[in-house]
């Protein structure tokens, strides 16, 4: 008998301690109620980062849309880098669309059409660079069922944690789901 209640015990604490991914998912809805968005735990100032969005239109009146994204977020690099100075003296931000996600299970997804965007810090000093990746039905499945090792933003590369890169596949999974 003691084994039994050992075991529930363990159980009982095991749900517990579990969290539920889904109910950190925030979900805002249009007034008219056509438009829903879903959005996943996010820190501005915990950098490197990766979120998730979806924004979903249900208005028959209109043709519709669902934009889901994983969007990167990371500090790398000079400000300077970014720009080029122009033969009339003048600068120009250069055009970065070069990421790569290594996975789990040591595959990688390379992309060179994901635009890089251009931030920069509160001090002015480095850049953050960001990217919206649009998960569609093709890549979806590897982001649902492997945990991000690691990401690289225009040749800045960053480790990402196996709790974090956990969370993101349940919130994936949450906002899939969702309606």
């Amino acid at each position: 008998m003691k084994i039994v209640y050992a075991f529930l015990i363990f159980l009982l604490s095991q749900t517990a301690n579990a969290q539920d991914y889904c109910k950190q998912v925030k979900k805002e809805s249009s007034p008219d109620g056509y438009t829903l968005n879903f959005i996943s735990p996010y820190s501005e100032k915990k950098l490197p980062s990766i979120r998730v969005t979806r924004n979903v239109d249900f208005n028959p009146e209109d043709d519709g849309y669902d934009n889901f994204y994983v969007i990167f977020r990371i500090v790398g690099g000079s400000v300077e880098g970014i720009f080029t100075k122009m033969p009339d003296g003048s600068t120009s931000e250069k055009k970065e669309n070069n990421m790569k996600v290594e996975f789990d299970d040591k595959t990688v997804m390379s992309m060179d059409t994901v635009r890089i965007n251009h931030d920069l810090t509160d001090d002015k000093a480095e850049v953050i660079r960001t990217a919206f990746f649009s998960l569609s039905d093709d890549n979806i499945k590897n982001f649902m069922t492997k945990k991000i090792v690691r990401f690289e933003l225009a040749g800045y590369e960053r480790t990402f944690s196996a709790d974090s890169a956990n969370a993101l596949m349940h919130y994936i999974k949450c906002i899939k789901a969702a309606r």
